[in-house]
């Protein structure tokens, strides 16, 4: 900003000086647009589960997607999950996720309604997803409460979900990895 600050008596016509204000304000423009600008992590591709270097909780069910496919819609992420349940045929699930703060629905494995909402870490390198399932079955409710942490590494070839679930059986903590296909 030194340079800029010299007499403006130097700028001897009004077409210099109009140009010089004209100059300093669309560098302000554009310096000031940079700095908000954040570039969120590119989540998009399909995506196969990594057992060996994931971190899998003792003991639990847990029904893992085996394979991850990410898309975009406009503004939001469609993301489907496809899981081969203990007894029975793979199952994909499909949820749009939204970054308007408002509750995004989708029907999840065996019917059941996921209400999910996702906000990106200040640097756009993490995003958080929080969803509560709601399952019936025989005459009962229950919730599944799950908070998702999605990043990426390995230069955006491996996908991190660390995913914390708490339901009426007590919390669990699992890390999935993913490779990019």
């Amino acid at each position: 900003m030194l340079i800029f600050l010299f007499s403006f008596n130097t700028l001897k016509t009004s077409f210099m000086k109009k140009l010089f204000f004209a100059t300093i304000l669309t560098a302000a423009a554009f310096v000031g647009t940079a700095a908000v600008l954040i570039i969120n992590a590119d989540f998009k591709g399909e995506w196969t589960f990594n057992e060996g270097k994931s971190k899998l909780a003792e003991g639990r069910f847990r029904m893992n997607a085996s394979n991850i496919k990410v898309s975009a819609d406009g503004d939001a992420l469609v993301i489907e999950r496809t899981a081969t349940p203990p007894q029975g045929d793979p199952v994909t699930s499909k949820e749009k996720i939204t970054f308007d703060g408002k509750p995004s629905e989708s029907t999840g494995f065996r019917n059941s309604k996921k209400v999910s909402t996702a906000k990106w870490s200040d640097n756009g390198e993490e995003l958080t997803i929080n969803a509560t399932t709601t399952f019936e079955g025989n005459g009962q409710t229950f919730e599944l409460k799950s908070v998702e942490i999605w990043k990426l590494t390995d230069g955006g070839k491996t996908l991190t979900l660390d995913v914390t679930s708490t339901s009426p059986r007590g919390e669990t903590k699992n890390t999935f990895v993913y490779d990019k296909k």
